[in-house]
């Protein structure tokens, strides 16, 4: 009969130790890989967009999508397309409300060696409206290596050909750098005579400047004088000047009342005179009123019968007035010729 087989206790409870460390193993790969996906996003929701390139150099599947900087999004997939290469972009649905409609998108790197990146661009015109999945973006390609290189050969190769110019120039005698470096040459060597030419007109001026300064010295001593001088005689002539305004004012104050009085003068004399004028007026008004009332009474006196013919009626004569009239007058009134 055979002998029932009995396990050797070595290692009691080995089994539910070795359960709880493949558990506890498995738990922790679960947890890790939760925690990558979160961090991938795999619980996000995103949304896909797309663009064409015409290839795809420089782009890569989980290539970072940036907006302003910032991460919001990576490259998903891509495709041959018939328009190039189509690029499928997963962005995160928290950050579609901040691009807009006519946005584009661009390849940039940072820096020179850096990490590419896709750069979404929001477009200056562009609406309001937010981009939805499966909208296309425009892609604009930035400028790569080459063309910074040929740009920059294109820059350099007029600027080499005039350094050639020059170095050539540089090799001819009768250049006009030869020239100036001659001139400059003659210039230099001139310079002690003018130097010395320089420190002596400096000596004279320095001794212009002393015998100035001497002399400047003797004005302001004079000037200083006459300044006391002028100080001790200005509160006398102050002091003159003074009185003499007072006698101005006083004289002035005559003269004014000088003149009021000769206007009321001038006023009394003018209404004086009009009394003597109104009252001549008067006397030569009644003289000839008297005259008429004589001639009207002769009139009256000369219509009376015993004295109409004693008094003779005036008569009127016209005078002689040449020579010939003279003489006949003369016979004629022998008398009036007389007197």
């Amino acid at each position: 009969m055979d002998e029932e087989y009995t396990p050797p206790r070595r290692f009691p409870g080995i089994r539910r130790q070795v359960s709880l460390f493949f558990g506890a193993a498995l738990l922790g790969i679960v947890a890790v890989t939760l925690f990558v996906s979160y961090k991938q996003g795999v619980f996000v929701r995103h949304t896909p967009i797309y663009f064409y390139a015409a290839d795809a150099f420089g782009i890569g599947k989980g290539m970072a999508v940036k907006l302003f900087g910032l991460q919001v999004g990576s490259v998903r997939n891509m495709e041959v397309s018939g328009a190039g290469v189509k690029v499928e972009l997963s962005i995160v649905g928290d950050y579609t409300e901040h691009i807009p409609k006519g946005s584009s998108v661009r390849l940039v790197r940072e820096g020179y060696i850096g990490a590419a990146s896709i750069q979404i661009v929001p477009s200056a015109g562009a609406t309001a409206e937010p981009i939805a999945a499966g909208d296309v973006l425009e892609f604009v390609r930035s400028r790569g290596m080459t063309e910074l290189i040929d740009d920059l050969k294109n820059q350099i190769t007029p600027v080499l050909k005039d350094l050639s110019r020059v170095i050539a120039k540089l090799g001819d005698p009768d250049s006009d750098i030869h020239r100036t470096a001659a001139a400059a040459r003659t210039l230099l060597e001139q310079l002690p005579a003018t130097n010395d030419d320089a420190r002596r007109v400096l000596r004279n001026v320095d001794h212009t400047v002393v015998a100035v300064g001497n002399d400047a010295r003797t004005a302001l001593g004079t000037v200083a004088r006459v300044g006391a001088q002028a100080e001790q005689q200005l509160p006398v002539l102050a002091n003159k000047l003074s009185t003499t305004l007072d006698s101005l004012a006083e004289t002035s104050a005559q003269v004014r009342d000088t003149v009021r009085e000769t206007g009321e003068a001038v006023r009394q004399t003018g209404e004086a005179a009009r009394e003597a004028l109104a009252r001549t007026t008067m006397v030569m008004r009644q003289g000839e009123e008297l005259v008429q009332d004589s001639q009207d009474t002769v009139g009256a006196a000369r219509r009376i019968w015993p004295l109409s013919g004693a008094v003779e009626a005036p008569q009127m004569r016209t005078l002689p007035v040449d020579s010939y009239d003279s003489a006949a007058a003369a016979r004629d009134f022998p008398a009036a010729a007389g007197r």
